[in-house]
């Protein structure tokens, strides 16, 4: 049994807590947040985008609960923490857990810095502790089922990538902090580093990112167009932006276009992923039912319990992800093309 304990119960805190009541075989939950309210399990005032979008109340009063994160991780009972606070908090955080040799899951992005980013690398290295970030994109069904066609070359070379993560301004963040570029990074961080971790996860680095965006006065990037330089894929666009009125919603989607046929997906639209062959009828593929943020904790679980590294995403690429995020906002404040080492 894996005593887990999750500090930060907002929405992705909420997301991650309902998989692990579906855990408890695995799991003893201990749950930590400053605010009273939601120690209480009440998240009635905690919206989303996503998942467990709208917020509710739930008894939590067989928790062990703290206020404080520090004294959670002093606890020589808790194996594994799951850190689900405000970006700036990451970093501080995550030290302090691997110093104290417990196992970390770690909401993206990693950190607001490259440099931040590069100092939760060095303090896995010398921690017991197992270290992952939450790139819950990666363990998404339609995503899954994208890059599985993408390995086996069931349609052919790739040829066209688009993804897109859009979104209306956010306004369901305790305080309003995510819509603090120094807080969160903006879309660009927040919201947009999903689709910049799994190009990178499936076609590695590029050579070079172009992008064009929409910076506000105070630096946030709400909306960034980039494309990625492969030699190997001709075009690769990576889209994200939440700046549209609040009736918008949320929708995440992807075009693959292969040689000998096209992948297609868009979440708001209610309809499946479908898959077009040439000289074929479109058809819908079989996608397994699994929860990406489900999938993503049974695998960060089934690393600690079989005593090994992630490798399904890595802190490294969760690292360069960030790195890529920053040089497309950097390519579009500056108008030119950036060369990634």
């Amino acid at each position: 049994m894996i005593r887990v304990g999750l500090i930060g119960a907002g929405f992705i805190g909420r997301n991650h807590l309902n998989q692990y009541e579906k855990l408890k075989d695995r799991v003893t939950l201990i749950l930590c947040d400053k605010e009273p309210d939601r120690r209480e399990g009440d998240w009635s005032k905690v919206g989303g985008n996503i998942a467990d979008s709208k917020g509710s109340k739930r008894d939590v009063s067989g928790l062990q609960r703290y206020s404080d994160w520090k004294e959670l991780i002093a606890d020589p009972n808790v194996d594994a923490v799951d850190i689900c606070v405000p970006t700036p908090l990451h970093k501080e955080i995550t030290l302090a857990a691997l110093l104290a040799g417990k196992h970390v899951l770690c909401e993206k992005p990693m950190a607001l810095t490259v440099t931040d980013c590069d100092a939760m690398l060095a303090a896995a290295a010398k921690s017991k502790g197992r270290f992952m970030i939450a790139q819950v994109i990666r363990f998404w069904p339609e995503y899954r089922f994208l890059r599985q066609v993408f390995e086996d070359r069931r349609y052919g070379q790739l040829k066209v990538l688009h993804l897109r993560r859009q979104a209306a301004t956010p306004g369901y963040t305790l305080n309003n902090w995510v819509l603090n570029p120094k807080l969160s990074g903006g879309a660009v961080l927040d919201l947009h580093v999903h689709d910049v971790d799994f190009v990178l996860g499936l076609l590695g680095k590029p050579k070079a990112v172009c992008a064009q965006g929409h910076i506000k006065p105070n630096g946030s990037c709400d909306r960034i167009h980039a494309q990625w330089h492969y030699d190997a894929v001709p075009l690769v666009q990576v889209e994200g932006w939440w700046d549209m009125p609040g009736n918008f919603g949320f929708n995440m989607g992807f075009t693959a276009v292969f040689e000998n046929g096209g992948v297609h997906w868009d979440m708001n639209t209610g309809k499946p992923l479908a898959v077009y062959e040439n000289g074929k009828d479109p058809y819908t593929p079989e996608i397994p039912a699994e929860d990406g943020y489900h999938a993503e904790i049974d695998y960060f679980l089934s690393c600690i319990e079989q005593n090994r590294d992630p490798k399904l995403t890595t802190p490294q690429e969760s690292r360069d992800s960030v790195a890529l995020a920053l040089a497309e906002q950097q390519s579009a404040e500056m108008g030119r093309t950036i060369e990634v080492k």
